[in-house]
């Protein structure tokens, strides 16, 4: 019988990309930041050092591996499937796809969760090894946490279609109840509850993220039912797309997830979990907003054919992204260890020195790592799935080798060394493909890139003026004053030399 559910609404359009990228920032940044927040609040509460932290810490990563790897797999995929059944008026089709879509990651995101519970024990012990004193813990936090992974995947496919729709917004504060849910149990039930009653608010956290967003979808009109039709054409389309995708981020998560294995048995889990997240919060939230406000966009003008848009838009994202992240990424290292004695050194609880240098080290390689999201993106907008594959299998040969070779040497700073190195090689070869493809590199580009540069310069010169003219006994002034006159400066530097990126941020011809 058909079903006669209406197809959800035909997308709206935004009406300026940078304006929505904007948006959508600045309320990604708010729910992480509540995120990270409570990750401070735990260091803080129970010790960066806490065994029972480091297990939970690595605990939760498994889940979000899996959900990376099969989130991205959908979401990349699924938006510019869905996005050309929209364009061609298929609204059936597009219904269809949907259904089917849900209908799959529900099935196996509850196998992946069901085969991680039965296999936590064998987990604790490859991972854990002789050197982790809770094995016991680590096999109950795996398991409590394992269910997380369906309510992450479930997220993922309700963010795609939101997305698609123009709705930008509601999907980037997807974070912020886990985050204020994660606040309210550290401070009015963490000491009675402990690291365990930590890993029951974060599993209820992630179960908020696909809740909040059902009203939404339902506006769009559009009503799930059961479907698992394995010879729909759009659904093997999109199976096609998605092995070369889930082979590059399966490679990317290995290596992230052998690293925190490393960290693991070394104890200090939590605290370059910590240092990654702090990055993260401040640099890949603007990342992945640009890329998931010029993505459908990107995809859209290349299934049109045209190219010479696709490739302003391609250039806008990568100007706007450089713009935000070359700065902040540099502040961050400017500032590492101020910023870490402010965060964990308020109750003694933080090696302040190892976090900093991390997190430092990890500022690096973010910027090489968000320039090839963007790359990534320009790929997958192009159903190219497999030239990002080959890169990501490329990048955990290389981050693997180098940690492999330089672990006895340089200990747990190995992991993010070996990370930067393989992100500066790998994205290198990413932006060499894609210009063979689209030749989307030109003068303006290159002139645009070196005036961020060039403020960049002297937004570092000013933060270390005034860095090195502070008392050292005030830890807020040492870190808000020179982060504030930098970003004076850095922003009265990009308008008065004309940066388009705040100039003119909606039109930018790219010839």
């Amino acid at each position: 019988m058909p079903n006669k559910t209406p197809a959800p609404h035909s997308p709206k359009q935004s009406a300026s990309p940078n304006r929505s990228a904007s948006d959508v920032a600045v309320l990604s940044f708010f729910g992480r930041v509540l995120t990270f927040v409570g990750r401070t609040m735990s260091i803080g509460r129970f010790g960066a050092a806490n065994p029972l932290l480091n297990a939970f810490t690595y605990a939760l990563h498994v889940p979000q591996v899996m959900f990376n790897i099969v989130g991205t797999a959908l979401s990349t995929v699924f938006i510019p499937v869905y996005n050309t059944l929209l364009a061609e008026e298929k609204r059936g089709e597009a219904k269809a796809f949907i259904d089917n879509v849900i209908t799959i990651a529900i099935v196996f995101l509850l196998f992946l969760a069901s085969i991680g519970i039965i296999a936590a024990p064998l987990v604790s012990r490859i991972v854990g090894g002789a050197e982790f004193g809770e094995p016991q813990y680590l096999t109950f936090s795996l398991r409590v946490l394992m269910p997380a992974m369906v309510f992450f995947g479930f997220g993922a496919v309700f963010t795609g279609l939101l997305q698609s729709h123009g709705r930008f917004r509601l999907p980037a504060l997807v974070s912020a109840p886990g985050g204020i849910l994660l606040i309210l149990y550290i401070v009015f039930l963490g000491d009675r509850f402990g690291v365990t009653g930590l890993l029951c608010a974060t599993l209820l956290g992630a179960a908020m993220q696909p809740l909040i967003m059902i009203p939404a979808i339902r506006s769009l009109g559009y009503r799930y039912s059961f479907s698992l039709d394995y010879k729909n054409e759009n659904i093997r389309a999109a199976g096609r797309l998605c092995v070369p995708v889930l082979v590059s981020v399966i490679s990317y998560q290995a290596h992230f997830l052998f690293a925190h294995s490393m960290a693991l048995r070394m104890g200090y889990a939590a605290v370059m979990d910590y240092a990654q997240q702090l990055v993260q919060v401040f640099i890949m939230i603007i990342v992945l907003s640009v890329a998931a406000v010029y993505f459908p966009k990107l995809s859209a003008l290349w299934a049109k054919a045209d190219r010479g848009e696709y490739n302003a838009a391609l250039i806008n994202a990568f100007v706007y992204t450089i713009f935000l992240v070359l700065p902040a990424a540099c502040g961050l290292i400017l500032l590492r260890l101020e910023i870490m004695e402010f965060l964990l050194d308020w109750r003694g609880q933080g090696d302040t020195q190892t976090a900093g240098t991390l997190m430092g080290i990890y500022a690096i390689g973010i910027i090489a790592t968000a320039v090839r999201e963007i790359g990534d993106r320009g790929f997958y907008s192009m159903k190219d799935s497999v030239t990002p594959a080959l890169f990501g299998v490329t990048i955990m040969a290389v981050n693997i080798t180098v940690t492999v070779l330089l672990i006895p040497r340089f200990g747990v700073y190995t992991m993010p060394i070996a990370y930067t190195v393989a992100a500066g090689l790998g994205v290198s070869g990413l932006l060499a493909r894609l210009y063979r493809r689209t030749r989307f590199i030109n003068r303006r580009l290159l002139l645009e890139i070196g005036k961020i540069i060039l403020a960049v310069v002297i937004m570092a010169g000013v933060v270390l003026f005034v860095r090195n003219t502070l008392p050292a006994d005030n830890r807020l002034l040492a870190v808000a004053l020179p982060a504030l006159a930098g970003a004076a400066a850095y922003f009265a530097t990009a308008r008065l030399i004309r940066i388009k990126a705040i100039t003119e941020p909606v039109k930018w011809n790219a010839s």
